[in-house]
């Protein structure tokens, strides 16, 4: 399959007790520390090509560019593992005794959402938003069965929190008024050939299956869509109303889609659709490991074999985590309680990282491949370029396709190819 620079934005969420009365923000104090230490590279980007920043009152991660589903795995949980070093370093200097708590999830128990987003460069010569509502829509609109984290919003178990609080099928808009397609466009690349497609309806996963499966098959759809091979896509007719419908049920059997033609099929129906157009594309053996693992989940899902879902599915096993912190000690705090436990990421706290260690759950990467990512920029794409820039240079400014540089001269740099991995490529000139 053709690479396609992809990456993923998460804005987490941190807790002390002591951030109210002593005006303590601990997202502030760990930019300030990330700032200080090695990993820091210039402006707001760091050593490993990701930018982190603060964001409407959250730490942000926006991970480097990389061109491949199984990447974007590695370094999203190396932002991750970033964001807890710095947890850590808080309460040993600072905190002492009373803790600080990171967590990687994107709604809050009143259904207020903050950002868990991915971004797609795709090429302008696909139609948008005709093409995007017809042939990626459906897809948006289903996925959640399988790549939704679970949560509870507003009293109720839900599958993907994000599908939940969606009000529509296309809007401009991110904090509010969602749709299934975000219009915004901002492609931090040259602009007269690609667009950045900002999807915002994901969840904030921790599973690395389920968010290698939410990239592989959505920059595959995308890929197919460049290809003009989706013209027989299932239309459905109100894809907002079937979201609603079926986020709130965990039982396939009960899920349903309703066709323009009047049909009534499953959001696993859908999906076996774009399985099988995404076959042709596969070629080396991740891509074939992540089509028999989409497959397998479907599978698993529509034959309610929920133990063997939820190894690959966060909304499952997040489910089952509830229920076994129930079965302990009842009570609507208790299941609160767990249900954002589960999304910690401190390892000695979290109930994924404890379910994880516990050989609950598959993984698709190893600690060392994430321990590398921590430093290094991914070695195919822009990313690279940009830290071989800063390590030669002393840097003015410094954005995802622009930099500028004092070298003697005040020179600016420009990145517009988000493959290049060398000055002399094209799109990657000075001026």
């Amino acid at each position: 399959m053709k690479k396609m620079v992809q990456g993923t934005e998460h804005e987490y969420t941190l807790y002390c007790r002591k951030m109210g009365t002593m005006g303590f923000d601990p997202h502030m104090m760990a930019l300030d520390l990330l700032r200080d230490s090695d990993l820091h590279l210039a402006g707001e980007f760091i050593t490993n090509g990701s930018r982190v920043y603060y964001d409407v009152g959250h730490f942000e991660v926006s991970t480097a560019e990389t061109t491949n589903f199984h990447d974007v795995v590695i370094w999203e949980k190396a932002g991750e593992k970033i964001l807890d070093w710095l947890r850590r370093i808080m309460e040993e200097k600072y905190t002492g005794e009373t803790k600080i708590h990171a967590f990687k999830n994107n709604t809050s128990p009143d259904g207020t959402s903050y950002g868990s987003h991915e971004n797609y460069c795709v090429s302008r010569d696909v139609a948008f938003p005709a093409r995007f509502i017809r042939e990626l829509v459906p897809h948006l609109a289903t996925r959640f069965v399988y790549t939704g984290a679970g949560d509870i919003v507003r009293g109720k178990y839900v599958l993907s929190p994000m599908a939940f609080l969606t009000s529509q099928v296309i809007s401009g808009e991110t904090m509010h008024d969602t749709g299934l397609l975000n219009t915004r466009d901002e492609p931090h690349a040259d602009g007269r050939l690609w667009r950045r497609l900002h999807v915002i309806v994901g969840d904030a996963l921790m599973n690395e299956t389920a968010i290698m499966l939410r990239h592989f098959t959505t920059s595959a759809i995308l890929r197919l869509m460049e290809a003009d091979a989706l013209a027989d896509v299932p239309r459905i007719k109100d894809p907002v109303k079937d979201v609603w419908r079926n986020v709130e049920i965990r039982n396939p059997e009960q899920w349903k889609v309703e066709l323009e033609d009047g049909s009534i099929v499953s959001p696993i129906d859908v999906q076996r659709y774009y399985l099988e157009k995404i076959e042709t594309l596969v070629e080396d053996e991740w891509e074939h490991r992540a089509l028999r693992t989409l497959e397998e989940v479907l599978d698993d899902l529509e034959g309610r074999r929920s133990k063997d879902a939820a190894r690959r599915v966060e909304w499952l096993d997040r489910y089952y985590a509830i229920q076994e912190a129930l079965e302990k000690k009842a009570g609507p705090d208790v299941e609160m309680m767990a249900c954002k436990q589960y999304s910690e990421i401190g390892m000695d706290r979290s109930l994924f990282y404890k379910r994880q260690r516990a050989g609950l759950l598959d993984r698709i990467t190893d600690d060392e491949a994430i321990k590398r990512a921590i430093q290094e920029p991914p070695d195919d794409s822009r990313a690279h370029l940009r830290r071989e820039l800063c390590d030669t240079f002393n840097i003015e400014m410094i954005d995802w396709s622009v930099l500028i540089v004092n070298d003697g001269t005040r020179r600016r740099i420009d990145l517009l190819d988000p493959y290049a991995t060398k000055l002399e490529a094209p799109y990657a000139t000075a001026s």
